[in-house]
């Protein structure tokens, strides 16, 4: 898997997002605000060399890239699968030629939650997203950003079935910046956090909907109680913490946005995400003893490799600087 940012402008302002200092180091220029279409000839050819056939495209916003129709098309023609990583919040006109794409070509992954900072325009953003659901139930797909212990899923899930878009709900804990900066949620919310998921987990699985889980949970946060209540709707909850490879306009490529400003590499001709991975592995190894709790380093998932110990950087914010080099892993032998 490889994202590439094709944008480096958004039009909402997340009160959770990690992204914002990138954004920010694109105000600079136009030419730094947009991948070329030179460059985004040459980052499908490092994904056909990496044996990945999908296109995720991440910002910023995506779909406020003045070419994405022909970013889009060209990456058609090339056999791949395209994924959009959107607020939703998109052009009548862009709308209008997503409509006519086949679902095997592309998919939308709508963010129900973007914009949630701003009260004053949460039911026209609302609007917005839902139509857009409604036009591309075809294509789209819903995520939610989980910043706050106390989120409600139904709406999302009226939402979803009103629109006939598909139905999962791809879910995400709002991580720390190592910057700093953004709201997050605190590792110690994680476990009332858990308790709310599988709570939905049962009226999700009478309508068919299923949770995915993005990077960074943890398996303590759950009881197996909470566990068996997710598979029984059809849900499987993911607990890694990897190298994503968000590739900059630059041509870096970061471990993730929320490290960006630490742990990057930058790609050369002839790189695959393969060796990029390697490489980031290798940067962060010495951060890996750690987890986002004291007890991360003696547990027995986490020994196991069954959890990685949450968010990278959320562990990190747990250290100075200088401590996070000094840190031993102690394996154990147990649950």
């Amino acid at each position: 898997m490889s994202n590439l940012v094709i944008s480096r402008v958004c039009n909402m302002n997340c009160p959770f997002c990690f992204a914002a200092g990138l954004m920010q180091s694109g105000r600079q220029s136009d030419d730094q605000r947009f991948i070329s279409r030179a460059d985004f000839s040459a980052r499908l050819g490092y994904l056909k060399r990496s044996g990945i056939n999908s296109v995720r495209m991440i910002g910023g916003e995506p779909t406020l890239h003045p070419q994405i129709r022909e970013l889009i098309e060209e990456a058609r023609r090339a056999g791949m699968q395209v994924m959009i990583f959107t607020h939703g919040f998109l052009k009548e006109s862009l709308l209008a030629y997503l409509e006519g794409l086949p679902e095997k070509d592309c998919t939308l992954l709508v963010n129900m939650n973007a914009g949630g900072g701003d009260v004053s325009r949460s039911e026209e953003l609302d609007a917005a997203r839902n139509r857009t659901l409604k036009r591309l139930g075809h294509l789209a797909a819903v995520s939610f950003n989980i910043h706050t212990p106390n989120f409600d899923l139904l709406p999302i899930m009226e939402s979803i079935i009103k629109a006939g878009s598909r139905r999962i709900i791809r879910l995400g804990l709002a991580h720390p910046s190592l910057a700093g900066g953004n709201i997050h949620l605190h590792p110690k919310r994680y476990p009332h956090v858990a308790g709310r998921i599988a709570g939905f987990a049962k009226t999700a699985g009478a309508h068919g909907i299923r949770f995915e889980f993005d990077c960074g949970f943890v398996r303590c946060m759950f009881s197996e109680e909470e566990l068996g209540a997710l598979r029984q709707a059809g849900s499987e909850v993911n607990y890694q913490c990897s190298p994503i490879l968000d590739v900059d306009l630059n041509g870096a490529a970061c471990h993730c946005f929320p490290l960006a400003d630490r742990f990057s590499v930058q790609m050369k001709a002839g790189s695959s995400a393969s060796e990029l991975r390697d490489r980031l592995v290798e940067q962060t190894r010495h951060a890996r003893a750690a987890g986002v709790y004291p007890t991360c380093s003696s547990c027995g998932f986490k020994a196991r490799r069954e959890c990685t110990g949450g968010c990278l950087a959320a562990a990190m914010r747990r250290f100075r600087p200088a401590d996070i080099h000094n840190l031993q892993f102690v394996p154990v032998s147990n649950s």
